[in-house]
């Protein structure tokens, strides 16, 4: 008889471990970015909408930061590097307050208990 935990010819072996990432996955962050980005744009009298967050999702750090302060047209004014700093700082004195995701728990209990038996996970 088989061996249900061992690989098959081709795939991977069994999943030992899951490591969630906890910022907008886990704990729900996003609403921190767009609060902060509001508050940094409104010292300029500039908002911060839809159509510039949507240009900034998915990128890197820097990249997204450049974006900012870009489209912004604030630039000359705050570096995207120093966006980044200030940002960062910001969002740290709120990312205590974060709630949880919606569905985490449940998550957590279907990946690392009930799918394949208890095994590790890092959160």
């Amino acid at each position: 008889m088989a061996n249900p935990s061992a690989p098959v010819s081709g795939e991977k072996g069994p999943i030992t471990h899951v490591i969630f990432d906890m910022d907008g996955l886990l704990l729900d962050t996003e609403k921190f970015y767009t609060e902060v980005q509001e508050i940094i744009l409104a010292r300029y009298n500039k908002t911060f909408d839809w159509s510039l967050k949507a240009k900034m999702m998915g990128k890197k750090a820097m990249e997204s930061a450049r974006i900012f302060v870009e489209e912004t047209g604030i630039s000359d004014s705050l570096s995207a590097e120093n966006f980044l700093v200030e940002r960062e700082a910001m969002l740290q004195n709120l990312f205590p307050t974060s709630d949880l995701m919606p569905g985490f728990p449940l998550l957590q209990k279907l990946f690392c208990v009930t799918w394949t038996g208890f095994f590790p996970c890092l959160i």
